[in-house]
């Protein structure tokens, strides 16, 4: 059951990117660098808004599936999941959470300059 550890792919890369993207924050909006979705391209202040918050999110949200991750392969050892369906469930829950991610990043964005229209 050692292949169940590529469920933490996903909040891994979560973190890691985060973390990259606190480390060396993109102030640059033609880089296309940074944390680039159409919400954060509409002017600079959206752009470097999302770059201060967007790292933040993704190391919690990632921090957060790696736990939901143990807790869910654990429960799926002692229930007896095939490995195959372990491996499903797991990659669906860190594709959830990483969709989660854009959403929340997004949403706080919208949030932040709904207020200032």
């Amino acid at each position: 059951m050692s292949f169940l550890l590529l469920n933490f792919i996903v909040p891994f890369v979560m973190i890691l990117t985060g973390h990259l993207l606190k480390k060396h924050p993109v102030s640059d909006m033609k880089s296309q660098n940074g944390y680039n979705t159409p919400t954060s391209r509409k002017s600079q202040a959206h752009w470097d808004y999302a770059q201060s918050i967007a790292p933040d999110i993704f190391i919690s949200l990632g921090k957060i599936l790696g736990v939901t991750e143990m807790i869910l392969s654990v429960i799926m050892l002692f229930v007896h999941v095939s490995g195959q369906a372990a491996l499903i469930v797991g990659g669906c829950v860190g594709v959830g959470f990483l969709i989660f991610g854009f959403y929340r990043t997004d949403s706080e964005i919208n949030r932040k300059f709904a207020k200032t229209r």
